[in-house]
């Protein structure tokens, strides 16, 4: 078996890999290599950098490897999936060595929660990525991982082993945060603690996309589903909101809406409404605020 460690990076016109879809294409030397070594049951683990963090994102067992020409002529594949690759065949604009990846539907994923790829991950693999003195982990793994990486199947077993720890752990820590930690949180720990733990936000409420596109500049934090199957929008503000805020999600509802014909309602959830704006804010019926804050514990001090 074959296993790859892929990085990726997105453009707005050309979204690849499709992780909804489980797709990915490339061209030329890469797309023979794609082909050669690729076999039905191989793993392809996805990685990124993501608001200053390297990031693993996805993986697909492959279930299948085409020519994108004879991909885009199946009339059930072009219907199905919405890979550029396909498109843009279509279009004319892919000649050459054009290669796809179909992950299995079933056995492939992408993370609700992405898998921080720091030195604890990479020193768990057979990467052997050296980290220097004067560099960052960041700089370090990003510079060692460029290229695509070959895995071994121990590596696969280990990445999916983490994958499974960090998904049962839960982000609710019992020690406090200290006055500095609290300062130094971001909107990416917001989205994680209520990825994992969407009852803080309601009973019922079911992960389905983080970080979902849905346009090149349009992308929802957090996208669930209710108890009753309402598409649930969830944007996150670290600071008090005014009237943009609510423009952001009544935008994000609308095109949610109309793209999938379901019912679609709000939540923002930030740290306070600006005064102006709370009167507006109160009339709302499809969309909800909830405000953050953090609780004050007391722990022992380590002296070592």
């Amino acid at each position: 078996m074959v296993n790859f460690l892929m990085p990726y990076v997105y453009f707005p016109d050309h979204r690849d890999p499709m992780l909804e879809e489980f797709t990915y294409g490339d061209s030329g030397a890469r797309a023979r290599r794609l082909k050669q070594e690729l076999r039905k049951g191989d793993y392809v683990f996805f990685h990124t950098t993501e608001r200053g963090r390297h990031l693993i994102t996805a993986y697909y067992v492959v279930d299948r490897v085409l020519d994108t020409g004879e991909a885009a002529r199946e009339e059930l594949i072009r219907s199905k999936y919405k890979s550029p690759h396909i498109s843009e065949f279509i279009d004319g604009k892919r000649q050459g060595d054009d290669v796809m990846i179909f992950g299995d539907l079933i056995l492939s994923r992408k993370l609700p929660i992405p898998l921080p790829f720091d030195r604890e991950l990479a020193q768990k693999l057979s990467l052997n990525i050296p980290f220097a003195s004067g560099r960052t982990d960041l700089s370090c793994i990003a510079s060692a991982t460029r290229q695509w990486r070959k895995l071994s199947e121990g590596d696969v077993r280990a990445l999916l082993e983490e994958i499974k720890k960090m998904e049962s752990s839960s982000t609710v820590s019992e020690a406090p945060l200290s006055t500095d930690e609290v300062h130094e949180l971001r909107e990416v720990d917001l989205e994680e603690l209520l990825a994992r733990n969407p009852d803080l936000l309601e009973k019922g409420l079911t992960l389905k996309y983080r970080q979902y596109e849905l346009t090149p500049n349009d992308r929802i934090d957090l996208l669930f589903t209710d108890a009753v199957g309402k598409y649930v929008v969830v944007e996150l503000k670290l600071g008090l909101i005014g009237r943009g805020a609510l423009r952001q999600v009544d935008k994000y509802m609308g095109k949610l809406k109309e793209a999938t014909k379901k019912e679609v309602r709000g939540i923002i959830v930030c740290k306070g409404i600006l005064p102006t704006f709370k009167e507006t804010y109160k009339k709302l019926r499809d969309v909800k605020i909830h405000y953050y804050g953090w609780r004050l514990g007391l722990e022992p001090a380590d002296m070592d």
